[in-house]
């Protein structure tokens, strides 16, 4: 496969992966600049007194006050990703491309509204009939803002975010798309919460896909 070719399917991959908010395409030594954006106020919101609770109570995960319930480190398992690829793939199939994942990643959310999103996680993306291996490591940081039942990512840095791609066991750049993917895993997403277990719903392409979390 020739430069262009292979640019051209990563481009379709990469869209993909944007319009699912995922930060699947920035490849080593080609990261955004950490964001400086100011919107929200992350600390303050994280911590607000007496939100509305959200979710359904059950015996055996009691629902708690919904921003206080966020404070902790999360896992997404394997299970957990295929929900959330399974969403995706079923929501975007029209964009030609698909994604299998393996692997598990970390959500560590502070009192005070930072995060630290941190996978470890192998993707198999098939477009236009190419294969490509994409690798996850490192992490993401930021901030985040919280109201009762939604998150909202606020600033973030992915300096420390590794990703590498694969066509046929050789690395693949790609290209200028890198720079437009950086988006954290709760850029805009609905969520419940409660002692085990956060549920995250992202929209994508008029759908949602939800992610669970569980500690």
């Amino acid at each position: 496969m020739n430069r262009r070719r292979a640019t051209t399917v990563l481009t379709l991959v990469c869209a993909a992966a944007l319009t699912a908010g995922l930060a699947a395409c920035v490849p080593e030594g080609s990261r955004p600049e950490p964001s400086t954006s100011t919107s929200g106020a992350a600390s303050g919101s994280a911590t607000s007194a007496a939100p509305t609770p959200s979710g359904t109570a059950t015996s055996a995960s009691p629902t708690v006050d919904g921003r206080a319930c966020l404070a902790g480190t999360w896992t997404m398992d394997q299970a957990g990703l295929d929900r959330f690829y399974g969403d995706v793939n079923a929501l975007t199939g029209g964009a030609g491309a698909s994604f299998t994942p393996s692997g598990s990643a970390t959500l560590a959310l502070t009192p005070e509204g930072g995060f630290t999103w941190t996978p470890d996680t192998q993707i198999t993306a098939v477009a236009s009939g190419t294969t490509i291996q994409i690798s996850l490591s490192g992490d993401t940081t930021g901030t985040f803002s919280a109201t009762a039942d939604r998150l909202t990512t606020d600033t973030q840095s992915t300096d420390d975010l590794v990703v590498v791609a694969t066509i046929g066991g050789v690395e693949t750049d790609p290209g200028p798309i890198a720079e437009q993917i950086a988006a954290a895993p709760i850029t805009d997403a609905g969520y419940t919460c409660t002692t085990d277990t956060l549920t995250l719903q992202t929209p994508i392409a008029g759908g949602t896909a939800t992610s669970i979390l569980h500690r």
